[in-house]
């Protein structure tokens, strides 16, 4: 016997699915291999853009997030043509740092009725029959069979390549590093668009501000010397940095030294079917995945609940669900650019001259930028013909 949907990763984009799921009235099994629902992912940025923020209050999380300390707001961003600043009304991003995102995730996935959450529940085997996948074996021989199996196991998806999915892979010419700080007066959330580097400053729970750099490869023997010291003067170098004599830094400073863009079929085989970062992981700069896990686990539950409750075809609603995820591939091809760190292209620097003359320029740039609107809302003659007619206008 077994359940409606059987979800493999109670993190962002597995609690999300399960408890929407379980709001529709369905039953599912969360397996999780952490032994207990206080474990959190620590080397994740925590930020989610502002082109989530309607997702979040839809579901009721936004308020539950700022309820746990979560700071919201707007991001500024410095480029070689000075500081740009968010346009009003734009929807704000949000920041909860993961060792209190993901044990309230899990905790309001297994308050909702029909979802359980198994821990200590490493899956290491795909069960199938009828030519399609029923459900995961784990490592110590449990079986748990659904009607459906969401793979929503990360950027190393154990899901993924059982299935043998397909993999897209493209090159990240950046490294990240960062730490948090206590005690910044005036801190802020900004980022710093340094060419080729970039930094960010994050304002999050606890009056804790992240400090965060993404240089190019070319500096990580300086990193690896000493990451704190190394990374206190990345900052320090910015332009109108952070006063950082008054903080303390109060905890390591931790990252990543290569982090591959990854895209995979997000459905490998009939009846499973990947979200989150098991389905795309990005780079990790523009601070897009906990955003995407959301956004990716609302359209997926969307397209599946009626195939769950005999109302659809399985086959046209995980044709919907990639039409959806097209979003964000469109947006990750921007990002796979960018992870190349080389210099802004003739269209970005257009771009950005006409965003300094133009308040509607520089607002589409902005919700683009948060993931708020299409790549389409920017790529297009109308939007290129009005920066153009900006640029013309500009002071000499």
């Amino acid at each position: 016997m077994g359940t409606d949907v059987v979800v493999v990763g109670a993190s962002v984009a597995g609690c999300t699915a399960a408890l929407l799921y379980g709001r529709a009235g369905l039953t599912v099994t969360v397996l999780e291999k952490a032994r207990d629902a206080s474990a959190f992912k620590g080397l994740c940025g925590h930020f989610v853009l502002g082109g989530t923020e309607a997702m979040l209050r839809r579901t009721g999380l936004w308020d539950l997030m700022v309820g746990a300390g979560a700071v919201a707001g707007g991001i500024e961003r410095w480029t070689g043509t000075g500081w740009a600043t968010p346009p009003p009304d734009a929807p704000e991003a949000i920041s909860l740092r993961r060792e209190r995102l993901d044990p309230l995730l899990r905790a309001v996935a297994a308050d909702t009725p029909g979802v359980e959450i198994v821990y200590g529940a490493a899956v290491d085997g795909l069960l199938t029959g009828g030519g399609r996948v029923t459900g995961v074996r784990t490592r110590d021989g449990r079986e748990f069979r659904g009607r459906l199996v969401v793979g929503a196991d990360g950027y190393r998806s154990t899901v993924a390549g059982l299935a043998g999915a397909a993999v897209d892979t493209a090159p990240n010419n950046r490294f990240g590093m960062w730490a948090y700080y206590k005690g910044l007066p005036g801190a802020s959330t900004r980022i710093w668009m340094l060419e080729p580097d970039v930094a960010i400053t994050i304002r999050t729970d606890d009056d804790l501000t992240m400090l965060v750099a993404f240089p190019h490869k070319d500096r990580l023997p300086q990193f690896r010397a000493d990451r704190a010291t190394a990374l206190e003067s990345f900052v320090a170098a910015l332009p109108d940095a952070p006063d950082l004599s008054g903080g303390e830094r109060v905890s390591p400073v931790i990252g990543m030294t290569d982090y591959p863009c990854v895209r995979r079929d997000p459905t490998p085989a009939p009846g499973l079917v990947l979200v989150g970062d098991a389905a795309l992981a990005g780079d990790p700069q523009p601070a897009v995945g906990c955003g995407w896990a959301f956004r990716a686990a609302e359209w997926l539950a969307a397209e599946t609940v009626p195939v769950l409750r005999g109302d659809r075809r399985e086959s046209r609603a995980l044709a919907a669900y990639r039409r959806r995820l097209r979003f964000i591939v469109a947006h990750d091809r921007l990002a796979r650019k960018a992870a190349l760190a080389g210099p802004p292209d003739a269209v970005q620097r257009f771009l950005f001259r006409a965003a300094g003359g133009d308040p509607a320029v520089a607002r589409r740039l902005y919700l683009l930028s948060m993931r708020a609107v299409p790549v389409g809302d920017v790529v297009n003659p109308w939007f290129l013909g009005r920066a153009a007619l900006a640029v013309r206008r500009a002071p000499a």
